[in-house]
């Protein structure tokens, strides 16, 4: 019979994030291979047990919203809904795309697939009016948010004045892990390891993507707070470290 709960290999208290009132808590959840990659040259990202998976949803039932990038919707046609499969709970937080140029399919199930639920497509001025129209008939809320990429630290300030986020899920993919990282907003981390090595050739998906940082002293910093063994996954809980916040 397998375990109901993680197992806890470390663990310590970790202190208070004083996190500003203008934005929402970022949490980044995600599963990688041991050499840091999201996904293979061929878009498998199945490294997650379904313990595992279950814990990742048991996390969406406790956020206000989950964001992904279009790249990731084009390629895994997700929900974004928590799945009864792996957690119970009616608890659905608001779907969030990040999606420049209005590439998202109107049949995508984030927005057909539990109607009743917010589905927000965060846009860009560049975005023809007929792909905007397109996706709102097909049920979608627009949101445009920078000139020709979209804002990330506007975007922030108007999930919570507007829409009232307190705390937002980031799954991926790299591109919108390297953006939330480049303005240092992410806040929080479970990161599940699966021991399994995909190599950097023929265009597997790296955890960060479009962004570098020159100097360790410059990157963004966390403290561990927690090791979980969930199956043959290793999961890091991660806690963003208060010395370097400018805000």
């Amino acid at each position: 019979m397998l375990k109901e709960e993680p197992e806890v290999i470390w663990q310590r208290e970790p202190p208070v994030l004083n996190i500003p009132s203008t934005r929402p808590m970022v949490i980044l959840s995600c599963a990688i291979s041991l050499d840091g990659k999201l996904a293979s040259s061929r878009g498998d990202s199945s490294f997650s047990s379904f313990r595992d998976k279950r814990e990742t949803h048991k996390l969406r039932s406790k956020v206000d919203a989950i964001l992904v990038g279009i790249n990731t919707l084009l390629t895994d046609d997700p929900h974004l809904t928590i799945s009864h499969k792996y957690y119970e709970s009616n608890d659905h937080p608001i779907r969030i795309v990040l999606d420049s140029h209005a590439r998202t399919p109107p049949d995508a199930q984030f927005i057909t697939k539990r109607s009743e639920v917010l589905s927000l497509v965060v846009t860009t001025q560049q975005t023809a009016k007929k792909q905007i129209d397109k996706l709102r008939t097909a049920g979608a809320e627009i949101r445009i948010v920078g000139k020709d990429r979209v804002d990330i630290p506007q975007l922030m300030r108007v999930l919570a004045s507007e829409y009232g986020v307190k705390k937002l899920m980031v799954e991926g993919g790299g591109r919108v892990i390297g953006s939330f990282f480049k303005h240092d907003l992410i806040d929080l981390a479970r990161i599940s390891v699966t021991p399994v090595v995909l190599g950097d050739e023929g265009g597997s998906v790296d955890l960060l993507r479009s962004v570098s940082f020159p100097t360790i002293a410059s990157a963004p910093t966390f403290q561990l707070t927690r090791v979980e063994l969930i199956d043959w996954n290793i999961v890091l809980h991660l806690l963003r470290k208060e010395n370097r916040r400018k805000e």
